[in-house]
């Protein structure tokens, strides 16, 4: 797990999700597993955890409902870490380990949010944007206007092997200019998706449509699906001078920017607030549209968890208020938990990726102005029915050693303060996603313990340095500072997922 250095404490960027997709699925139809995972399930197996007696979950781990620890122990002097916590357990008799893998958006789905939310707007092909005559001749100006100014994309000092490529993109654009279309032809009927190339000789799906003939639209709804690539390694690609890394991060997306920009920024948590004064519709009545949106969509495994505010990112900090209705993956009753953006197989610049879960819909008092849907899920055979898990003492102990070494700062960067302090405020027992060994599309759905605090910097005088994202502001707690593998007690690297 990276270390963190809180001093420059801000919410973590998501990565852009670009349309280059993820791994080939395995031919099989159970992905082949490391001896890592296999000792896993034996380990989950291994002893019934039935008891004569029936015991909640959190009787049998032995859990209490707060746990308040001080003075862990840390390497550095200036390096503190307190628990001040409430515990969290499923209100279950037992937890199970499942089967997991990368899912695709069926055009039946797309379909659906097609007609709800765009029944009363006439769509059109969001990609003939950039076929029409207004765009082409812009791309030709300003193609001409780089070669005339010699302005070469490797700088001064690059040779002119540059305007051989410009020259011979120029004339393939002005060759289409005559046959251009005019707008964005006929309006969009039904959904059926497209399919596309990428580089690395990958291939995908997708379907993009927007309200408005010609830019700019309000109203967008954007659908594409994992990118099949023909190997799963890394590429480098000549003609682009990239990388092509697979990642699995399917995405289906619906915008309206007519009332509420799409740059939105989360304030803070609202979920247990009775009214709001941003706001007239109250928090619990955004997690019923929420919740209402998703039965009519017949997306019945998600479901909403909580409801912040937010507001659009604007610098004299004008924008409008919104509330971000946050919905996560419900497994028999047991939620699933999303602690960070992905995981990599390889390096993390270039490595494959497989983004964690999210749904987000964001409503205002006029409705709903949006949704995003990242990275679903196909939830297959349970591995083990009743898995056995560590008693919450044990957990405790792992957490109590390796808090401090997890999250340990380079003493160097404490020279100006006089504290890095770390609490953990609230523990978490809840079924997570982690994957094969060197797979971005297969995995297991295993119990795990989050710890989730705060980390700050502390100046002289107890002057205690607050995150500096103001853009959202919930970023930096969303990311737990610990996870505990519930089976093994094992650490689980935020990278590697596992």
């Amino acid at each position: 797990m990276l270390k963190r250095m809180l001093c420059l404490i801000c919410g973590s960027m998501l990565l852009a999700g670009a349309l280059f997709g993820c791994a080939a699925k395995s031919d099989s139809s159970a992905a082949a597993m490391s001896k890592d995972m296999e000792q896993l399930i034996a380990t989950a197996a291994s002893t019934s955890s039935d008891n004569e007696e029936e015991q909640t979950l959190r009787e049998s781990l032995g859990a209490p409902y707060r746990v308040e620890e001080t003075a862990l122990p840390t390497q550095i002097e200036k390096f503190t870490i307190s628990i001040s916590a409430d515990v969290s357990v499923p209100e279950v008799d037992h937890l199970s380990v499942y089967r997991v893998s990368a899912a695709d958006f069926s055009q039946e789905l797309v379909a659906r949010v097609f007609h709800y939310f765009c029944k009363d707007e006439t769509m059109y092909d969001y990609e003939n944007i950039y076929r029409t005559r207004d765009q082409i001749q812009a791309r030709i100006d300003s193609i001409q206007k780089d070669l005339d100014r010699n302005y070469s994309p490797n700088g001064q000092d690059g040779d002119d092997s540059w305007r051989a490529e410009y020259e011979a993109d120029l004339a393939d654009l002005k060759a289409q200019l005559p046959n251009a279309l005019e707008d964005l032809g006929d309006p969009i009927q039904t959904v059926q998706f497209s399919q596309k190339e990428t580089l690395g000789n990958g291939t995908y799906e997708e379907f993009l449509t927007v309200n408005a003939p010609k830019y700019p639209y309000t109203i967008e709804l954007f659908a594409w699906n994992n990118v099949k690539y023909p190997t799963d390694e890394v590429q480098y690609n000549v003609n682009g001078d990239t990388t092509v890394a697979p990642h699995s991060e399917a995405n289906l997306s619906y915008r309206d920017t007519s009332r509420v920009s799409n740059a939105l920024g989360r304030q803070r948590d609202v979920t247990d607030e009775a009214q709001i004064a941003e706001l007239d519709t109250t928090p619990a009545q955004a997690m019923e549209q929420a919740s209402a949106l998703l039965d009519t969509l017949g997306i019945d495994d998600m479901e909403p968890y909580r409801v912040c505010l937010a507001r659009e990112y604007t610098e004299d900090g004008t924008g409008k208020y919104a509330y971000y209705v946050e919905a996560r993956r419900v497994v028999d009753g047991v939620e699933v938990q999303s602690p960070f953006y992905r995981t990599y197989v390889g390096d993390v610049n270039d490595g494959c990726e497989w983004a964690y879960e999210t749904l987000d819909i964001r409503l205002d008092d006029e409705g709903i102005v949006g949704m995003n849907w990242t990275s679903p899920l196909t939830v297959g055979a349970v591995e083990v029915a009743h898995a056995n898990l560590l008693p919450f003492s044990s957990i405790l102990s792992v957490a109590k050693q390796m808090l401090g070494v997890v999250n340990e700062p380079l003493e160097s960067n404490l020279d100006d303060y006089d504290e890095y302090r770390i609490n953990i405020d609230r523990i978490t027992l809840s079924l997570q996603r982690i994957p094969d060994v060197n797979s971005i599309d297969s995995g297991l759905l295993i119990p795990v313990w989050n710890f989730y605090g705060t980390a700050r910097c502390v100046l002289p005088y107890d002057i205690v340095v607050e995150p500096n994202d103001d853009y959202d502001l919930l970023a930096d707690d969303d990311e737990p500072l610990l996870s505990v593998n519930a089976i093994d007690g094992s650490v689980i690297d935020e990278i590697k997922g596992y």
